[in-house]
C-alpha cells in the first residue's frame, strides 16, 4: 500500500520544479471546482508562461534554464497556501488555482510574485554571467463566469496569450482590454 502511494505521488510531480504536474493540476481543479461550488466560494484559475524562455536557454543552457524554471517555480510556490494550489503545466508554464478569492484578489498575488521576479538580477551561478531580467506573463479568469471548465482554461489561456502580445511581463484579467498589441520579435 505504501509503495503504491509512494508511486502515485511520484506520478503527480514535476521532479525538477518539487511543484504538482499537469495531472495532478487536472485532478485539484476537479477537486476545487466541486468542493467551491458546494461552499458556494469562488473559484480563480490562472496560466503563467516565463517570457524568453528560449533565449535562456539558448544563451545560458539548459541546466542554467532549469535553475531559472525552479527559481520561478519556488516564487510561485510562496503565494500558495491551503487556498491556493500551484502546478507546472509543462514547459515554462505554470498553473494556479485559487479557492475563495476573487480575480482581483487573485490577480494582485499572482502580480506581487511576477514583481518580485522581475525586480530581481539574477547571475548564472556557473560562470557568473547575469540572466538578464527574468519575467513572466499570466491570464486569470473567474472559473465560475463560464459554463464549463474547458472555456474557464480557454479564457485564461487566452489572457495569457494577450498578456504576450501586449508587451509581456503582465498579468491580464480574462476578457480585460489589453490595449495596444505589438508586433512580435
Amino acid at each position: 500500500q505504501s509503495s503504491l502511494e509512494e508511486t502515485r505521488r511520484m506520478a503527480e510531480m514535476d521532479h525538477l520544479t518539487g511543484l504538482p504536474n499537469r495531472r495532478a493540476f487536472d485532478h485539484m481543479l476537479d477537486r476545487e471546482m466541486r468542493e467551491a461550488r458546494e461552499a458556494g466560494e469562488t473559484l480563480c484559475v490562472a496560466f503563467v508562461d516565463i517570457d524568453h524562455f528560449k533565449r535562456v536557454n539558448d544563451t545560458h543552457g539548459h541546466p542554467a534554464g532549469d535553475r531559472v524554471l525552479k527559481f520561478v517555480g519556488e516564487t510561485l510556490n510562496r503565494i500558495a497556501d491551503a487556498r491556493c494550489f500551484v502546478a507546472r503545466h509543462g514547459g515554462e508554464e505554470f498553473a494556479v488555482i485559487w479557492r475563495n478569492h476573487t480575480v482581483e484578489k487573485a490577480w494582485k498575488k499572482l502580480d506581487a510574485a511576477r514583481e518580485d521576479i522581475a525586480d530581481r538580477r539574477l547571475i548564472n551561478r556557473a560562470n557568473d554571467t547575469p540572466f538578464g531580467k527574468i519575467t513572466f506573463s499570466g491570464g486569470i479568469a473567474d472559473v465560475f463566469a463560464y459554463p464549463e471548465k474547458s472555456a474557464a482554461l480557454k479564457a485564461a489561456d487566452e489572457a495569457l496569450y494577450l498578456a504576450k502580445q501586449s508587451g509581456r511581463n503582465r498579468i491580464l484579467k480574462a476578457g480585460e482590454d489589453p490595449g495596444p498589441l505589438v508586433k512580435a520579435a
